[in-house]
C-alpha cells in the first residue's frame, strides 16, 4: 500500500529540505544544535520533544508498505493548488495522520479541516486523544467540529488513545473507531515487556540512576520526587520536553550562547526558572532531538520516574522500568487503556511517607498481568490496522527478563 504519512513527525523530519507536489527531499545530515537559539528553535518545531515518539511509532507501524512522510505544513501551504492535491491522490492510496491531543478547548483544527476536505484519500487518524474531559462537548472549537464533520462524511478511521475519546467520537457519528492507545507504545514491544517485567521490584526505591520528568519551571513536584528517592551525593537527571518554550525555563545568555552538548544531550548553559533555589541535589538537565540517542542514554538508567507520559515510554522502549505519575486526563486515559502500573498525582503528592508507600506499591504489582494486558493491546492495535487494510508483519516476541533482575539499584549516578 502507498501511504501518505503526515501530522506529528518523527525526529527524521529534521532532514526534510523541501517538498514539491508529492516528492519530499531530504538532506543527508541533521542541522547542528549547539546554541541557545538552536535549542529553542528545535523545540518549537516539534512543540514537545515527546511528540517525536508519536510520529516514530506511527511510521514504524506502517513498515512493509511504501510510506512517505509529507509535512503537514506542505499540505496546508498547498490548499490553493489543485495540481498538488491531484498529484497526492494519484501517488498515494491512503493518508495516515499522526495525532495527539487534538480534541481540546483552545485548539481549533481549522487547517486540518481544510486539508482533509481537499485531500481525496481515505484518512486514518492515529493516536487522537482528549486533553481535558470537562465541558469538551460544549467547548469544542468550531474548527475542530468542522474537522470531525469532514471526516464523518468521507472514508475515515480513528485509532484513539483510549476509551473516553472513542466514545466521544462515536457520539459524533464516526463509523470506524477503535481504542488502540498511543502508537509510541508499540515501537519496541520487546523492550516494553522487559521494562514491565522489572517494575515489580521494591528494591527500585533505592535506585540512584533515575530519569525524572515533569513540569520544571511551573511546579516543584519533580524536585520533591528527586529529593525523596536520591541520596544526597547522587545526581538528578531531568529530561526537558517543552519547558524552554512553555514553562519559562530560561537559558541564560544571548542567541549565540553555547548551550547544548550533543553527545551527552545535556544543557550546558546556566538556567533560570521558578523553584530553582529548592534543589537539594546535584542535577543535570537533558534534552534529546534524536529518539535513538534518547533511548541509548536511557538504557544506562535503573528507573524512570515521572509526570511525562512519553518521557517514561521511551525509557520503557529501552527496557528500563518506568513508573508514571498521572497528572491529567490525557495521561489517565492512556494509562487506563494500556494498564501500566502508575501512581495518581493527588495521592502521591500528599503522601507523607513517600518512600515506604512506593516500596509497598512496587511490591504489589502483578508484572505478568501487566505484560498480558500489553500483549492484548498490541494485538488489538495491529488487528485494527489489518482491518483497515494496512497489513502488519508478524513480530517475534522475546521473553522478558525476570522480575527484579538486571537493575543496578545501589549504584550512584
Amino acid at each position: 500500500m502507498r501511504i501518505l504519512l503526515t501530522g506529528i513527525p518523527s525526529y527524521l523530519q529534521r532532514t526534510v529540505s523541501g517538498v514539491s507536489g508529492a516528492t519530499v527531499r531530504h538532506r543527508p545530515y541533521f542541522d547542528d544544535i549547539l546554541t541557545k537559539k538552536n535549542v529553542i528553535d528545535q523545540v518549537k518545531k516539534i512543540a514537545n520533544t515527546g511528540n517525536y515518539l508519536i510520529g516514530e511509532g506511527a511510521g514504524h507501524a506502517l513498515q512493509g508498505h511504501d510510506v512517505t512522510y509529507v509535512p503537514f505544513w506542505h499540505l496546508a501551504n498547498s490548499l490553493t493548488s489543485d495540481d498538488v492535491y491531484d498529484e497526492l491522490a494519484r501517488t498515494f492510496d491512503i493518508c495516515v495522520f499522526a495525532s495527539a491531543n487534538l480534541l481540546r478547548p483552545g485548539l481549533s483544527a481549522d487547517l486540518e479541516a481544510q486539508v482533509f476536505e481537499k485531500l481525496k484519500l481515505p484518512v486514518v487518524v492515529m493516536g487522537i486523544g482528549i486533553q481535558k474531559k470537562a465541558n469538551l462537548r460544549d467547548d469544542l472549537p468550531a474548527g475542530t467540529q468542522k474537522f470531525l464533520d469532514v471526516l464523518r462524511d468521507k472514508e475515515s478511521y480513528f485509532l484513539t488513545r483510549g476509551y473516553f475519546t472513542s466514545e466521544f467520537l462515536k457520539e459524533q457519528g464516526m463509523k470506524f473507531v477503535r481504542p488502540t492507545g498511543c502508537p509510541s507504545l508499540y515501537f519496541n514491544p520487546n523492550g516494553m515487556r522487559q521494562a514491565l517485567a522489572k517494575i515489580a521490584n521494591p528494591e527500585l526505591v533505592e535506585a540512584q540512576k533515575i530519569a525524572f520528568g515533569g513540569y520544571l519551571g511551573s511546579v516543584a513536584d519533580t524536585l520533591v520526587d528527586a529529593h525523596v528517592l536520591l541520596k544526597p551525593d547522587s545526581t538528578a537527571h531531568y529530561v526537558i520536553q517543552d519547558e524552554v518554550t512553555v514553562y519559562n525555563v530560561d537559558i541564560v545568555g544571548d542567541d549565540q550562547t553555547l548551550a547544548y552538548d550533543p553527545p551527552s544531550g545535556r544543557i550546558i548553559a546556566p538556567l533560570e526558572y521558578k523553584h530553582q533555589e529548592k534543589w537539594q541535589r546535584k542535577h543535570e538537565l537533558h534534552v534529546f532531538f534524536d529518539t535513538n540517542r534518547w533511548r541509548t542514554w536511557a538504557s544506562q538508567l535503573d528507573l524512570s520516574f515521572g509526570r511525562r507520559f512519553h518521557g517514561c515510554i521511551i525509557t520503557m522502549q529501552a527496557g528500563v522500568p518506568s513508573l508514571m505519575i498521572a497528572v491529567d486526563d490525557r495521561m489517565r486515559e492512556m494509562l487506563e487503556f494500556i494498564g501500566f502500573p502508575h501512581l495518581e498525582a493527588q495521592i502521591w503528592n500528599r503522601e507523607t511517607q513517600k518512600k515506604a508507600y512506593l516500596k509497598e506499591f512496587l511490591s504489589t504489582i502483578d508484572a505478568q498481568a501487566s505484560i498480558d494486558r500489553y500483549d492484548a493491546c498490541e494485538t488489538n492495535f495491529r488487528t485494527a490496522l489489518n482491518d483497515i487494510g494496512i497489513k502488519q508483519a508478524s513480530i517475534a516476541k522475546a521473553a522478558p527478563a525476570a522480575t527484579g533482575q538486571a537493575t543496578r539499584t545501589h549504584e550512584a549516578a
